[in-house]
C-alpha cells in the first residue's frame, strides 16, 4: 500500500485461507519503506498465501494535517472567522496523506468511513450518513458513520466538516456555503444548474447518476479550483457562487461550465475511470466536452461552443505546436509526471479530439457509443482502446464507419493520441483540361516551422459545392481522408474545402 507522512502506531490483522472458515493472526516481522514511491510493504512470517485467501491487516496510524490544501487539511470557514473547517483533496495522490491505501486509480474498492466531530458541526461524505453515535469516553464528540461507498478510486473519496447552511435543488442536490452567502442567494443558481445538469446527462447517455445524493460545497481558498469527489464536489468561490442580481455572462459561464464539468466527471472519471494517469484525458477531455454539450442544451445564450473554439481549441493549438508539447497518452512514471497531465493538453486537446470524433461519426452515433461505453465499463477502469472500440461498434451499427480510406478507428485515433503536436494542412484547388481536383497535404507544424513529415495524422476532410443551393453547412461527415503526405480529391470547379471549427486540432492554410 501507499502512505506519505503517516506514523504507524500498531499492526495487527487476520488471514482466512480459501475454503476455510477459520482465521489466523498475521505475524508481521518487517516493514519495508520505499520513500521514492511512497510505498510500504508488510512482511509476515505466516505460510505463503494463495490466490483467493482473504487478508485483513489492521493498522493504527496517525496522519498529519497538510498545510497546503492537500490530503486532509483545515481552512478558515470564512475570511471573517477564526473557526476552522476541514476538507480533503485526494487527487491525484493525496489519499495516502490521510490513510494507508493502494492509492492508484485502478485499485477500486468500497469504503466504510466514520468521522468524529464535536457537536454543532456537520460532516459530509461521498455517501449519506447512516447513523450518528456518541464517541465513547469523549463528552461532546460524535461519530458520523457513512453508508458504504460503491467501488471507487481513492482519489474520488472525500469528507468535509463544516458549519455551513444549504440550499436544496431538485432531486437530491444540496449546495453548501456560509450562512451569509446562502442568505444572499449566491448559491441559488448553482442549485438549479447542478440539478438540471445531472438530469440532462442522465437523459443524454441513458445512464442514471449512481449515488443517492449530491452535495456541492464552497471550500474557501480551494487551491484546486474544483474537485469532482463522487457525491461531494468542492468548489472555490468563483466556480460555485453567482450573484444573479448583478448579471455577468463571463462569471455566469465560469460557474455553469465548472459545475457541468465536475458533474460530468460523476460518469467520466468516477463511474468509469482511466486505468492510469497516462490517459487522464479519458476523464478530463470528456468532462470538458460534456460540459459544453450541457451548456449548449441548457444555456445556449452563453455561446458554449463559440467559447470552446476561442478559449479551449485555439489556445491549445498554440500550446501543442511547440517542441515542449507531449502526446496526450504518453507515459507517466512519477508524481511530477502526474501533475504535468493536469494541463491544457489533457483538458483542451482531449475535448477537441472528442469533438472531432463527433464530427466524424455524427453526434447521435457518438452518444450511442458513449452510452455503451458507460454501461459496459461501469465501476471499472479503461484505456483508450476500450473507448475507441465502443465508438467503432456504434459506427458500424449506424453505417458511419468504416469510411473511405480508413478502416480501423482505434489506429486512426491513435495518430492523434499517441504523438505530440498537430498537422498543418495545406489545400490547393487545381483545374487542368476541364478537370478539377483538390490537393491536400500535411506537415508537422512545430515552433512555427513547417515541412517535416516525420509524423503523419489521419485527417478527416470535408468539402462543399458552391454551385448547389442545398449545401448543409453543418454536415461534418468526412468526404475524404488525408492519411499520407498528400491526397487528391476529385471535385467540381465550384467545390471548396469546408473546415468547420469543430475542434479537430489541425491548422489549416
Amino acid at each position: 500500500f501507499q502512505m506519505n507522512g503517516l506514523d504507524i502506531k500498531h499492526l495487527n490483522g487476520t488471514a482466512t485461507r480459501q475454503n476455510s472458515s477459520t482465521t489466523e493472526l498475521l505475524d508481521f516481522h518487517m516493514i519495508y519503506y520505499n520513500l521514492q514511491e511512497d510505498l510500504v510493504i508488510l512482511f509476515a512470517l505466516n505460510p505463503l498465501f494463495d490466490i483467493g485467501d482473504i487478508i485483513e491487516p489492521e493498522i493504527d496510524f496517525e496522519a498529519n494535517v497538510h498545510p497546503h490544501g492537500f490530503g486532509l487539511y483545515k481552512e478558515n470557514c470564512d475570511e471573517k472567522s477564526e473557526k476552522y473547517c476541514w476538507f480533503t483533496q485526494f487527487e491525484s495522490v493525496g489519499a495516502r496523506e490521510a490513510f494507508p491505501c493502494h492509492d492508484e486509480p485502478s485499485a477500486k474498492a468500497t469504503f466504510d468511513i466514520r468521522v468524529a466531530r464535536t457537536e454543532g458541526w456537520r460532516t459530509l461524505g461521498n455517501m449519506p450518513i447512516a447513523r450518528s453515535e456518541p464517541v465513547e469516553g469523549m463528552d461532546g464528540w460524535v461519530w458520523d458513520i457513512f453508508e458504504t461507498t460503491p467501488k471507487m478510486s481513492t482519489y474520488t473519496m472525500a469528507f468535509a466538516i463544516q458549519d455551513f447552511e444549504f440550499v436544496s435543488g431538485s432531486g437530491n442536490m444540496t449546495v453548501w456555503a456560509t450562512k451569509e452567502l446562502i442568505d444572499a442567494g449566491y448559491a441559488d443558481y448553482a442549485s438549479i444548474v447542478g440539478s438540471d445538469s445531472i438530469k440532462f446527462i442522465e437523459e443524454l447517455f441513458g445512464v442514471k447518476y449512481t449515488l443517492s445524493k449530491m452535495d456541492m460545497v464552497h471550500a474557501p481558498n480551494f487551491a484546486a479550483g474544483a474537485m469532482e469527489n463522487w457525491g461531494l464536489v468542492l468548489y472555490e468561490y468563483d466556480y460555485l457562487l453567482y450573484d444573479q442580481s448583478n448579471p455577468n455572462d463571463n462569471k455566469k459561464w465560469d460557474v455553469f461550465d465548472t459545475i457541468a464539468h465536475e458533474l460530468a466527471h460523476q460518469w467520466f472519471g468516477n463511474l468509469v475511470t482511466m486505468q492510469w494517469w497516462d490517459q487522464l484525458w479519458l476523464n478530463e477531455g470528456f468532462a470538458t466536452y460534456v460540459s459544453h454539450v450541457v451548456g449548449a442544451g441548457l444555456e445556449p445564450s452563453l455561446n458554449p461552443w463559440d467559447r470552446f473554439v476561442a478559449e479551449d481549441m485555439l489556445y491549445v493549438v498554440m500550446e501543442d505546436s511547440t517542441s515542449e508539447s507531449w502526446a496526450i497518452s504518453n507515459p507517466v512514471v512519477s508524481n511530477e509526471d502526474i501533475d504535468r497531465k493536469f494541463g491544457w493538453i489533457t483538458y483542451d486537446k482531449g475535448g477537441s479530439l472528442i469533438r472531432m470524433m463527433e464530427s466524424i461519426l455524427g453526434f447521435d452515433t457518438l452518444i450511442k457509443g458513449l452510452s455503451s461505453y458507460l454501461n459496459n465499463m461501469a465501476f471499472m477502469n479503461t484505456v483508450e482502446e476500450d473507448l475507441f472500440l465502443h465508438l467503432e461498434a456504434a459506427g458500424l451499427l449506424d453505417g458511419k464507419w468504416p469510411q473511405d480510406g480508413v478502416e480501423d478507428f482505434t489506429e486512426t485515433m491513435k495518430t492523434w493520441t499517441q504523438q505530440a503536436g498537430l498537422p498543418l494542412v495545406t489545400v490547393k484547388k487545381i483545374t487542368e483540361n476541364g478537370n478539377t481536383v483538390v490537393e491536400a497535404s500535411q506537415t508537422w507544424y512545430k515552433d512555427g516551422v513547417v515541412g517535416s513529415t516525420d509524423q503523419l495524422w489521419d485527417i478527416p476532410l470535408t468539402m462543399v459545392d458552391l454551385s448547389k443551393d442545398d449545401n448543409d453547412w453543418d454536415e461534418t461527415t468526412p468526404k475524404a481522408w488525408l492519411t499520407d503526405t498528400r491526397v487528391e480529391i476529385e471535385a467540381s470547379e465550384n467545390s471548396i474545402p469546408s473546415f468547420k471549427q469543430e475542434g479537430c486540432g489541425a491548422t489549416i492554410a
